[in-house]
C-alpha cells in the first residue's frame, strides 16, 4: 500500500461533495480575511473551535508541526484545540500564511514550499487541502467570527473571488494624479 493509502486510512478522509467550488473558494477567502484581520482574542476562539473540530489524529500531526516550527517558548503543551490557538496565534504573528501551509499539509516537511491551492504533486496527499478547507469552512461559520466577517463584503480577500464585491478607494488625496514628485 502507497503512502497516501496509508494515510487516508490513519486519517478519514472526510468530503462533502455537495460542497460547489464557489462556496469553497468563499469560505477559504473568509478565513482569509479572519486571519488578516481578527483580534487576538477572536483568533484564539476561531481557532480553538477549528481545531476542536479536526479528527484526533489530524490535530496530533497538526501538534507535531507546531512544536517543530515555532520557538521553544510557545511552543503548545498538549494537543488541546485551546493549547494549538494559541500557538498557532505566536507562528501566525511571526509568519502571516502559516497557518495556510501549516493546513494544507499539516504534516507536511520543513522547507517545502507549499502547494498552490487546487495543485498537487503526484507524491503528495490530497487531504492537507481538505483539513484547510475544513478549517475554512469551520472558522468562516464561527459565532466568534461573525463581528470580524462585517466589513468581509469590501475587502480585497471578497473582490479577488466574486468580481461584484467592490472594494473601497484610499480616502484623502487624488489617486488619479500623479504625484508632484514623478518623474517619467
Amino acid at each position: 500500500m502507497n503512502l497516501q493509502g496509508r494515510l487516508r486510512r490513519l486519517i478519514p478522509h472526510q468530503s462533502d461533495d455537495s460542497r460547489s467550488e464557489a462556496e469553497v473558494a468563499l469560505d477559504m477567502a473568509r478565513y482569509k480575511y479572519l486571519l488578516r484581520v481578527s483580534t487576538p482574542q477572536v483568533f484564539d476562539l476561531v481557532h480553538a473551535e477549528v481545531f476542536a473540530q479536526l479528527p484526533v489524529a489530524t490535530r496530533e500531526a497538526v501538534y507535531r508541526r507546531l512544536c517543530r516550527d515555532v520557538p521553544e517558548e510557545h511552543r503548545p503543551t498538549s494537543a488541546d484545540p485551546e493549547e494549538l490557538a494559541r500557538a498557532a496565534a505566536r507562528a501566525q504573528d511571526d509568519d502571516p500564511v502559516y497557518l495556510l501551509r501549516v493546513l494544507r499539509r499539516p504534516g507536511g516537511a520543513p522547507g517545502r514550499a507549499p502547494e498552490p491551492a487546487g495543485k498537487h504533486r503526484a507524491d503528495t496527499t490530497t487531504y492537507g487541502a481538505s483539513v484547510l478547507e475544513a478549517a475554512a469552512r469551520t472558522a468562516a461559520a464561527s459565532p466568534a467570527a461573525a463581528e470580524a466577517l462585517l466589513g468581509f463584503d469590501t475587502s480585497l480577500e471578497a473582490a479577488q473571488i466574486n468580481p461584484t464585491h467592490s472594494v473601497p478607494r484610499l480616502t484623502g488625496g487624488d489617486h488619479s494624479a500623479p504625484r508632484a514628485d514623478w518623474q517619467p
